[in-house]
């Protein structure tokens, strides 16, 4: 992504300036989570295939688990994108300063997008192979599981102190 945003740089003319490479920076924690969930996806739905006991059709449980959240992953990299709408409009000084933050961010965002829905199931097919557990099956995700349960029951049981502890600390 970060590639495919340094050509699009070269493309468009942009330079390499301290404000473009922070677009790159700031877009860098985003660009890895869209992946992550595919993969995560993926990952799911493998593990539920293995503990059904069927033969498994790595290729199949690719495309399936890339296609149930590429929408999501779309949409929510394109709301990113239009978030830096409001920059782009910016004239002078202003303008000149942030028009290449947002143009690396945005180039960063849609190679992602593009990268996530093509390149990473085509390596899960290859890659992803073995016994999967399940989140039941992984001590880490029961260990998880059983500390975070307490927590989500009793900020479920008392709705209104756990809102209004979250209002008081927004406002401090």
């Amino acid at each position: 992504s970060v590639l495919m945003a340094f050509i699009l740089m070269k493309q468009f003319g942009i330079t390499s300036n301290i404000m473009s490479l922070g677009g790159i920076a700031i877009a860098v924690g985003v660009l890895v989570d869209s992946s992550i969930v595919v993969v995560e996806n993926a990952y799911r739905n493998l593990a539920h295939a293995q503990g059904s006991g069927e033969p498994i059709d790595y290729t199949e449980i690719s495309i399936r688990s890339a296609q149930q959240v590429g929408r999501a992953i779309f949409f929510s990299l394109a709301i990113i994108v239009v978030s830096f709408l409001p920059v782009f409009l910016l004239e002078g000084q202003e303008g000149k300063m942030f028009h290449p933050l947002a143009w690396t961010k945005t180039f960063a965002l849609a190679s992602s997008a593009i990268i996530s829905i093509t390149l990473v199931p085509m390596l899960m097919t290859m890659l992803m192979r073995g016994r999967f557990r399940t989140e039941k099956e992984n001590p880490v995700s029961r260990w998880l599981m059983r500390l975070y349960a307490p927590l989500l029951r009793t900020a479920l049981r008392f709705r209104k102190t756990t809102l209004g502890v979250n209002v008081a600390a927004l406002l401090v």
